[in-house]
């Protein structure tokens, strides 16, 4: 009897109820805890390993043009191990690095150990992320404005100028190891990506020997000059000598003044002097009209047959060698004008003008201008006054910068400070060295600068 008593008492009893339902489903609830965790867990996994794979891929962009095939796997788990590392108890299983054309393709993938879940028989899952850099290129024409008067040949300038540009002080190499031309031809990573212009002055500059030997041959049209004003000679119309962009007429001065003696078509040496300044032609980038004599270049006697000659833009890769051997032909000689070596360093960045095969403005494209020099101004065709020559190469400075030129300048030892300065485009973009040796490094310093633009990521 008791004992059945016993039994309906257990069978009203409700007090073990809530440790029994408790009991039986702890086991899920830790589940569904453990599932947040773990999963928590995968995704902070996920994010470091997307992360580490972003900044692995934007790495091997940055140097692409510095890495084969195996040196882009040894950089790319370099940079990878640096932003990742074994972080919450992960594994990296794999990390796989394509290259194609234009870009590389870096994947990883890792396994993450659970800490919870293991109760439910899950032990860890696998993560994979992707992440693609691609790079397109920037291409760079840039004009050397370089000074080769008379002062480049004292305290060892142009010897060091040459060091600087093409690895030593002859530039007898064509094939550079060291240099701005070296440094251009690594730093391009497409053909004709880099292309290079150069710009020699003294008080003219000097065309080169196809171009003079292409005017000499070539029929004249006749024209005539009916106004005064500087860099004349006279004041009464004259009939000039009109071939292609150029003139040779009596009444421009020369470099020997007027009268007897001046340049003709049949002994010109392929110099030039200033354009007039009427229309401030002088220090513009306006054009040439062939059939309006004003606008065309005064030809003019050679101050010294010394004057290297310029050179169009050319693919610092492909006509390396070409570029060499045009600086090599530098020597000092002359006196100083500033204002010819800007206009005609803008004339060789701007599309349709004399002797240029720049291409028009584009995203893409970035114009440089190096102009160096060791002394004040003397002589232009219009003016013997430093201060006039001064405010023309101003001029000629505001104008290349308008057109988007980026001017770096150079004083080397001595010159106008303030001017090189203004002709700059800002503080950062102004150099000065008090001796010859230190161009070397100012030429490694642009070349750097220029140089970290050929890729757009």
């Amino acid at each position: 009897m008791r004992t059945f008593s016993t039994l309906r008492r257990f069978q009203r009893d409700e007090r073990g109820t809530v440790g029994l339902i408790f009991g039986l489903s702890i086991i899920p609830m830790m589940g569904i805890t453990g599932a947040a965790v773990d999963y928590a867990r995968a995704s902070s996994v996920r994010a470091e390993l997307q992360m580490a794979a972003d900044a692995t891929a934007l790495a091997l962009a940055k140097d692409s043009t510095k890495l084969d095939a195996g040196q882009a796997y040894i950089r790319a788990q370099a940079v990878f191990d640096a932003n990742y590392g074994k972080r919450f108890e992960s594994e990296l299983m794999s990390l796989t690095v394509t290259r194609e054309t234009d870009r590389f393709k870096v994947e990883a993938k890792a396994h993450v150990k659970y800490s919870l879940l293991p109760i439910l028989g899950l032990n860890g899952t696998d993560v994979a992320v992707a992440s693609t850099s691609g790079w397109g290129v920037n291409k760079i024409e840039i004009a050397l404005v370089l000074d080769n008067t008379g002062s480049m040949g004292w305290s060892d300038k142009m010897p060091e100028l040459k060091k600087a540009l093409c690895g030593n002080t002859t530039c007898s190499s064509t094939a550079p190891t060291s240099g701005f031309v070296r440094q251009m031809q690594d730093a391009a990573v497409d053909a004709d990506q880099i292309r290079v212009a150069l710009v020699p002055f003294d008080t003219t500059v000097r065309v080169p020997a196809s171009v003079q030997a292409s005017v000499v041959a070539a029929p004249v049209t006749p024209g005539t000059v009916s106004y005064g004003g500087a860099g004349y000679c006279g004041t009464a119309p004259v009939t000039a000598q009109r071939v292609s962009w150029f003139r040779f007429a009596d009444r421009d001065k020369d470099t020997i003044g007027c009268g007897v003696g001046r340049i003709t078509k049949a002994t010109w040496q392929g110099c030039l002097w200033d354009r007039d300044q009427t229309g401030n032609r002088d220090t513009t980038a306006v054009g040439v009209t062939p059939t309006s004599i004003e606008t065309l270049y005064p030809a003019v006697t050679c101050r010294s047959n010394n004057l290297a000659r310029m050179a169009s833009l050319m693919d610092v890769k492909a006509n390396g060698p070409q570029l060499i051997t045009a600086l090599a032909a530098m020597q000092p000689s002359g006196n100083t004008n500033l204002t010819i070596g800007v206009s005609w360093g803008m004339n060789m960045l701007m599309p349709g003008q004399p002797m240029s095969n720049a291409i028009p403005a584009e995203p893409n494209l970035s114009r440089f201008m190096i102009l160096l020099t060791d002394g004040d101004n003397t002589e232009s065709r219009q003016h013997g006054s430093r201060a006039a020559i001064d405010a023309r190469a101003r001029l000629a400075c505001t104008e290349a910068k308008a057109q988007g030129i980026t001017i770096y300048s150079v004083r080397v030892i001595e010159g106008n400070k303030s001017l090189l300065q203004d002709c700059s485009s800002g503080p950062g973009y102004y150099y000065e060295v008090s001796s010859a040796a230190q161009i070397d490094d100012v030429f490694t310093a642009i070349a750097g600068r220029i140089g970290s633009i050929r890729l757009t990521n």
